[in-house]
């Protein structure tokens, strides 16, 4: 239902696209969502929203596509939740050269089983222990 970092082009099927122009962390986000942030030092507010609209339940499900950054502050929201390690590096868009760091599917929801099988087969799965 929502990408808020839509590119110029929507490249993603949503009902609606924040871009860079819109400034979607500064928008209410609701319903299923999107994310594939801006990657840099402010990646930290994406995930800060994401978390945050999920557990507020404005965000019922939630699909993140994230460099696999796991010894950051910002990956700690994200360890809670079931994450596909992608296997290989993600080529962007147009770009002649692969990323030059490893990616990570998060996955926040209810339906852990239905991501499971849409993402076992492009790397290593990850479920967190609640302890």
């Amino acid at each position: 239902e929502l990408d808020p970092c839509a590119d110029e082009g929507k490249g993603i099927n949503a009902v609606t696209h924040y871009t860079r122009d819109d400034d979607g962390l500064s928008q209410q986000w609701v319903g299923s969502v999107y994310m594939n942030p801006p990657y840099g030092d402010g990646i930290s507010d994406w995930v800060t929203k994401l978390c945050d609209s999920y557990a507020v339940g404005d965000v019922p499900e939630a699909i993140a596509l994230l460099p696999a950054r796991v010894d950051t502050r910002w990956w700690e929201m994200m360890s809670v939740y079931p994450v596909c390690f992608i296997r290989g590096r993600l080529k962007f868009s147009d770009s002649q050269n692969s990323a030059p760091f490893p990616s990570a599917v998060v996955y926040l929801g209810k339906n852990h089983r239905r991501f499971f099988k849409a993402f076992g087969s492009s790397g290593f799965l990850y479920e967190p222990r609640h302890v």
